[in-house]
């Protein structure tokens, strides 16, 4: 608290200096200024965390104070004192933005604690909390539509720290090169005067290769490390730069500019970095699901008519909103394209790639896109002259796995330029990897530049033993092959902590919601004393590293808490999803995959979802979803084995459905009718009469009119 810095502003000059003296006793750093005139020049020329004002002063009163500090320095907390009579007009500051706001006379502990409170309360702009803040910006984004929902999160974020232009950078899937994904604010032709860095060159690569938050404050200028001439041309000066968080090594950069040399870095800190975690799980979620997309039409790349490769590509294109587009395969022996298919009868192959001339090709140099403007004359000169004249403005994309590029998707956007290229250039890079890694089992590849960077690893490139956690049935951890018992953590909280995570698989829980499961009863500022003690034995026992401070499994960004899914970790509740999304109608591959896929999910199912907790409210609404997937899965698989006139596994299924939710008429219908196609007609009677006693015991009901039909017509 002794570095908050305060403004009291007031035009009666002994209440102004009686209230900095009780300022100063409470170890805050209190100014005077004995008009809003004062308090304004004041402002210009320093930075303070919070300014105490009067609301009724000559010539300009607080409230038109506050509005001009909102305008200006929207980061700059304000809490008004009226005087009795005046809530009315309280009411009307709060409303414009005023933090808290005190009537006269003034109590001082209640003056000093409304200040403090201020001022450590994780309030920023026109008093929004940065959780309502982080949850705005969670909230505007979509993995659907990944490039318009990030677009508005950084106006969310720009409308709460006043910064006049955002930005994110995203790492190219094998390049590792970072690129400029979406920007917002009046700079954007500056901004995309230079949309690549390399890992460790400028800001962005900076701050994804070292992992760490990087800022300026006004010398945006001077600073050799920035590399942007353009932005610092339109007038730009300070920037605050936060890593996007994925595993030891980061997704990508979220960037604020401003062109206040005062601009307040150190407390817009805190918001980005917190705000950087829904934004790295929203990107890291597209770009899975972009991958999923693509898995799902590459059952059969041998097919000689290519209908999977025009597929994947007709889906780039669709992603790029791109007028055309062409696929070409190369043959590793010769270097030429050997198969090629088009979204139009005109293919768009490149005159040299179809010589086998990769020679200084922007694309196979360093598996990087590649996007350029209409106008030949500022193409590469390879481009320039190898790409047809039919092409208008293109997108290169390498198909890159392992290393080895298997080919080359050509995009073209006509006269419309390639804004949304660039945009869209991480996906479609994500979208020609996934192909690749399909294609690696299929052929061999030309060898190009290897990634500059690895896969995720542990910190300083040490060992990292495994982490099970066995959600279904009773809970289960083991690190490195052995279990973990519970009396190994100290607070017995610590292994529902680690349950509350799980269930989230990745994805960010709140402070507030952490310790209103694990202490509905507390005060929030007890919660919060636990919770650090819970979170600190939880990473005692499981976090390999913990006496360098290093954390792996349990991560936080500010009042976040996530397992860090790119860590080691085994979590079988996110394999059964994912299982089960590979098995649903539409996935990859035929039937017998599908089977595959669904029987492993099941496998996993041991139980209901932390069943040695069974009266725990906090997942019970999740268990019952688990549950139902699970049931679905049964019911899938026997269709599935019906159909390949696998009917015993069929069967087999439809008990084990039922077993788990025994008052499906739909699953025991079906078990009867597939016993008397089999033959069997009294055993389905008996399944029908077993099935009305557990009716009329449990429910005192009687089966459905369709399974009592069925019974009199079939049996």
């Amino acid at each position: 608290m002794s570095s908050a810095r305060v403004l009291v502003v007031d035009d009666n000059r002994d209440m102004a200096d009686g209230i900095a003296m009780l300022l100063e006793e409470a170890a805050l750093e209190p100014r005077v200024a004995y008009s809003a005139e004062r308090a304004l020049r004041l402002l210009e020329a320093e930075e303070f965390q919070l300014v105490l004002s009067d609301m009724r002063m000559p010539a300009m009163g607080g409230l038109d104070l506050l509005k001009s500090i909102r305008g200006r320095w929207p980061l700059t907390k304000v809490v008004l004192l009226t005087a009795y009579g005046t809530i009315d007009s309280a009411i009307e500051a709060m409303k414009s933005g005023a933090c808290d706001y005190l009537s006269k006379p003034i109590d001082n502990d209640a003056l000093v604690d409304v200040v403090k409170r201020a001022i450590a309360g994780g309030v920023t702009a026109g008093g929004v909390a940065e959780a309502a803040v982080v949850g705005d910006v969670a909230g505007s984004t979509s993995a659907d539509d990944l490039v318009p929902g990030l677009t508005s999160a950084l106006d969310v974020l720009l409308q709460a720290t006043g910064a006049d232009d955002a930005e994110i950078f995203l790492r190219e899937p094998e390049g590792q090169d970072l690129v400029l994904a979406v920007s917002s604010g009046p700079d954007g032709g500056a901004l995309a005067a230079r949309i690549r860095f390399a890992t460790g060159t400028g800001y962005p690569g900076i701050v994804a290769a070292t992992d760490q938050p990087l800022w300026t404050k006004g010398g945006l200028a001077d600073d050799p490390r920035f590399l942007r001439r353009a932005v610092t041309d339109a007038g730009l000066r300070s920037l605050v730069a936060v890593p996007l968080p994925h595993g030891s090594s980061a997704l990508g950069s979220l960037d604020l500019l401003s062109r206040r040399v005062d601009f307040p870095v150190e407390r817009v800190l805190d918001l980005l970095v917190r705000a950087a975690v829904p934004l790295s799980n929203v990107v890291r979620a597209g770009l899975a699901a972009l991958r999923q997309s693509v898995d799902a039409v590459c059952g059969d790349l041998g097919d000689p008519a290519g209908e999977a490769l025009r597929v994947v590509l007709e889906s780039m294109r669709h992603v790029a909103q791109a007028r055309s587009g062409t696929l070409e395969l190369i043959d590793a022996a010769t270097g030429r394209p050997d198969r090629v298919v088009s979204t139009s009868p005109a293919s768009l192959v490149c005159a040299h790639a179809e010589a086998g001339s990769w020679a200084e090709c922007p694309v196979a140099c360093g598996a990087h896109g590649f996007v350029a403007d209409p106008g030949r004359r500022q193409w590469p000169e390879r481009c320039r002259y190898g790409l047809p004249h039919r092409v208008a403005s293109p997108c290169c994309l390498p198909l890159v796995a392992g290393g080895r590029m298997y080919g080359i998707a050509i995009l073209d956007f006509g006269r419309q330029g390639t804004e949304r290229a660039t945009a869209q250039l991480v996906p479609l890079l994500t979208m020609a990897h996934q192909l690749a890694i399909r294609l690696q089992a299929h052929r061999a590849g030309i060898e190009v530049a290897p990634p500059r960077d690895g896969g995720v690893a542990g910190p300083k490139g040490r060992a990292v033993p495994d982490l099970e956690l066995r959600c279904f049935g009773s809970f289960a951890v083991s690190q490195g092959g052995r279990p973990i018992p519970a009396e190994a953590f100290t607070r017995s909280k610590a292994l529902v902590l680690l349950k509350l995570l799980a269930l989230s698989a990745g994805a960010p829980v709140n402070r507030e919601t952490l310790i209103e499961h694990l202490w509905p009863e507390v005060e929030p500022e007890q919660g919060i004393n636990r919770l650090h003690g819970v979170v600190h034995d939880l990473r005692s026992v499981i976090e390999p590293h913990r006496a360098e401070r290093e954390w792996l499994f349990i991560r936080n960004r500010g009042d976040l808490y996530y397992l860090d899914m790119n860590a080691p970790i085994d979590l079988d509740l996110a394999r059964f999803r994912q299982l089960l999304a590979k098995g649903q109608p539409g996935g990859p591959g035929n039937d017998a995959a599908a089977i595959a896929c669904l029987e492993q999910a099941v496998d996993l199912y041991r139980g209901d979802a932390f069943a040695d907790d069974h009266l725990a409210e906090w997942c019970e609404a999740e268990r019952r979803h688990l549950s139902e997937l699970h049931v679905r899965a049964l019911e899938r698989l026997a269709r599935l084995h019906a159909k390949r006139d696998n009917t015993e596994k069929a069967l087999e299924y439809l008990r084990r459905a039922l077993r788990s939710s025994p008052f499906r008429d739909d699953l025991l219908l079906a078990q009867m009718e597939l016993l008397v196609h089999l033959g069997r007609p009294n055993e389905a009677l008996a399944v029908f009469n077993d099935y009305r006693r557990l009716l009329r015991d449990e429910l005192d009901a009687d089966p459905s009119e369709a399974l009592q039909a069925f019974r009199d017509r079939a049996l």
